[in-house]
């Protein structure tokens, strides 16, 4: 199934920066997540917790920029950002029903 992107926005380079470092840190989060033994406890729940809080300041830093800018939204769809550009693309997996799934 072919996803559907169209350009939404563009964030400022500052908040690219801010994002990029989330998005960095997540994916860096989820890779120590399954290496770490559960049996390490005092290590397991805080790269846990870790994720928890990266995951919610990711989420609100979406959220708070699709309230300042406007973005178009859609069920089943979200929002990801060019890294080099800047610009922001609403993907969809064709089933949402946003203009560009019709």
């Amino acid at each position: 199934m072919n996803a559907e992107k169209k350009n939404v926005g563009k964030v400022t380079p500052e908040q690219k920066d801010e994002i990029q470092a989330l998005f960095e840190r997540r994916n860096s989060l989820k890779e120590l997540f399954m290496v770490v033994n559960p049996s390490n406890a005092e290590l397991y729940e805080r790269v846990i917790a870790d994720m928890a809080e990266t995951q919610k300041k990711f989420e609100a830093w979406w959220s708070d920029r699709a309230a300042e800018y406007g973005w178009e939204g859609a069920q089943n769809a979200r929002w990801e950002i060019d890294f080099d550009t800047c610009d922001i693309y609403l993907v969809c997996d064709n089933s949402c029903g946003c203009d560009g799934c019709k």
